[in-house]
């Protein structure tokens, strides 16, 4: 199995409102990505508007619950943990869009797979970023 980065727990030392903002700035991307407005989030997320723009707000002490970012997610239909702030290893990957939450069962299926199985997939997608570059 491939040695991954995972660069241990990747918010130690950061104070709650680094990690705050940090959050706010991944939920605006995927809001930019999608084109939509705190306005459209709240509204599909079945939020009050009033509240999202207050736990957005860079400048409030508003804090999302873990029940807004289900609901950020599922009207995203993304999943939860892809709301968290990007590590430093996706950074460098270009912080690319997230895969759809309804995209999630392809990847249970990857993952159900024997250590040999991933590796030979891991070698094949290397071959394949290897032709792109």
């Amino acid at each position: 199995m491939p040695n991954l980065d995972s660069e241990g727990y990747e918010f130690f030392g950061l104070k709650d409102a680094e990690i705050r903002g940090m959050l706010i700035e991944r939920i605006e991307f995927l809001m930019a990505n999608l084109s939509w407005s705190k306005k459209t989030l709240a509204d599909k997320a079945g939020l009050p508007t009033s509240s999202i723009y207050t736990k957005l707000d860079r400048e409030s002490t508003g804090q999302l619950t873990l029940l807004d970012m289900c609901a950020i997610a599922k009207a995203m239909d993304i999943s939860v943990i892809q709301l968290l702030p990007l590590t430093a290893a996706e950074r460098v990957a270009g912080g690319k869009p997230p895969a759809k939450a309804s995209m999630l069962k392809m990847w249970d299926v990857l993952l159900s797979r024997s250590a040999e199985e991933l590796e030979v997939i891991y070698q094949i997608d290397k071959l394949l970023h290897a032709k792109k570059s």
